[in-house]
Parts: C-alpha cells; sequence; structure tokens
C-alpha cells in the first residue's frame, strides 16, 4: 500500500506512453507493407505476416493500457488510504491533546485543593492521554478509530 501516489502515477504514464509507442510502430509497418510494390507469393505472406505482427502488437499496447489502468487505479487507492491515515491521525492527535488537557486540569484541581480525587471521567481522560500513537504517516494509524472513541473516517 505504500508508496508515493505521484511516482506511481509516473509509472502509468510510461506505460500508456508505450502503448501509444507500440500503436505507431503496428501503423508504421502496416503502412510499408502496404506501400512495397513486390509482387508475388512471398510479397503477399510478407504483407500477411506484417499484418499479423500490427495485430501482435495492438494487443501488446492494449496489455500495456490495461496494465496502465491499473496502476492509475493503485495509485488512487494509496492517495485514498494516505488521505485517511492523515485524517485519523490529526483526529487521534485532538482526542489525545483533549484528554491531556482535561486530565491537567484535573490535576491542578486536585494540587489546588479543588478536589480531592480524580473522578472516574478523569481516569478515562488519563488513560486515552498515554494512548501510544503511530509514527507519522504509519499505516497503523487505520487501527486507532479502533483504540480512541470519536474519530470519524
Amino acid at each position: 500500500m505504500y508508496g508515493e501516489p505521484r511516482k506511481i502515477r509516473e509509472v502509468a504514464e510510461r506505460l500508456a506512453a508505450r502503448a501509444e509507442e507500440l500503436r505507431a510502430q503496428a501503423r508504421e509497418l502496416h503502412a510499408r507493407s502496404e506501400t512495397v510494390a513486390w509482387v508475388s507469393v512471398a510479397a503477399d505472406r510478407m504483407r500477411q505476416r506484417a499484418c499479423d505482427r500490427r495485430d501482435e502488437l495492438h494487443a501488446v499496447a492494449d496489455a500495456y493500457d490495461e496494465a496502465a489502468q491499473r496502476v492509475w487505479a493503485h495509485a488512487d487507492r494509496v492517495q485514498h488510504l494516505l488521505d485517511l491515515i492523515a485524517t485519523i491521525e490529526k483526529q487521534a492527535h485532538a482526542i489525545i491533546a483533549g484528554a491531556l488537557d482535561r486530565a491537567n486540569a484535573a490535576v491542578d484541581a486536585v494540587v489546588g485543593g479543588i478536589k480531592a480525587a480524580l473522578s472516574s471521567g478523569d481516569e478515562a481522560d488519563l488513560a486515552i492521554a498515554k494512548t501510544p500513537t503511530p509514527p507519522p504517516g504509519h499505516r497503523d494509524w487505520l487501527d486507532m478509530p479502533d483504540l480512541l472513541p470519536g474519530i470519524r473516517t
């Protein structure tokens, strides 16, 4: 799943360009074989072989086009997952920061004598604040909605 969508799309573009090159070669081969002034059974066989080769080149070009389409689709999927990871990462950091702020406020209240002990809600915030997070952009961010309540994908 990892990759740089721009680089993946460049591969797709090279595949599509190769398909066009093959089609141009097929057209040129066919045109040249048709303009040969040679007349004989061998000439007819050569023209038929050129037509066969033209058809083979078109088939290979079609395969290159299909490969390019699949690579473009893969690039789109990679981009979608990278965007999803960034969205989850941003929400998780906000949820953890909010929990940490609330836990710190509760600790400050205890220290200031306003509270005698942390409430169970404060303990939940402390647990959320301690949630380990994956490195930025890592695919493990896709699992964070299961670990932190409030993440929307």
